[in-house]
């Protein structure tokens, strides 16, 4: 009759298969933690991405619905801006608030704390300026986006066969009209994909 080997496990082999069995846990829980991260990541770069594109449609369309007609000629409400900053009137609000008639908006971008820049915009109903025209106040100006670099630049039409150029300036102090178009460049990073828009705002204005 055979024997029968009763032998169980060495205390030795126990610990060597616990220390495999933790070591293999280990690499799963890791590779595991990983995958979330990475996952957490591209949803909040996708949020992200998501916002900047809808600022970036309210902004050209509020810039496409200058009354050029109403303010042409009124330098107080005349476009002017810079590659951080913008300034005009509108038919479209974006600050709830102002519900009627024409506002006046700013748009400024300043350096983050933490990184990057932000955008933030102030408004005020043309109607209920005062006659320094002054809407500057730090407690109106409400943030929109952060930690993406940001520039306006402006189409400057000369006329007479000359090809329009962008600049990144408009005074309307030199200029008696209105550029061609905004442009609005979001990039993230120094080397990061870049979001453009152009808004136009009328024909021949420029």
């Amino acid at each position: 009759m055979a024997r029968v080997d009763s032998r169980g496990f060495t205390l030795l082999e126990l610990l060597i298969s616990m220390t495999i069995l933790s070591l293999i846990t280990l690499l799963v829980f890791g590779a595991f933690r990983m995958g979330i991260r990475a996952w957490e990541r591209g949803e909040r770069d996708i949020d992200a991405h998501q916002r900047e594109r809808i600022v970036l449609d309210l902004i050209t369309r509020q810039i496409a619905s200058i009354p050029v007609d109403t303010v042409q000629g009124i330098e107080d409400l005349a476009l002017r801006g810079d590659q951080k900053s913008l300034a005009f009137v509108s038919d479209i609000h974006l600050v709830p608030g102002n519900t009627f008639g024409m506002v006046y908006a700013i748009y400024r971008v300043e350096e983050a704390e933490d990184d990057g820049e932000i955008l933030s915009l102030s408004e005020k109903n043309v109607a209920l300026m005062g006659e320094d025209g002054d809407i500057d106040s730090e407690d109106l100006f409400k943030e929109l986006i952060r930690g993406v670099s940001i520039t306006f630049e402006y189409l400057k039409s000369y006329g007479d066969g000359e090809s329009p150029e962008w600049r990144e300036t408009w005074d309307p102090e030199e200029e008696t009209k209105f550029p061609r178009a905004v442009k609005v460049t979001l990039m993230r990073g120094d080397e990061g994909p870049s979001i453009t828009a152009v808004a136009r705002i009328a024909a021949d204005v420029g």
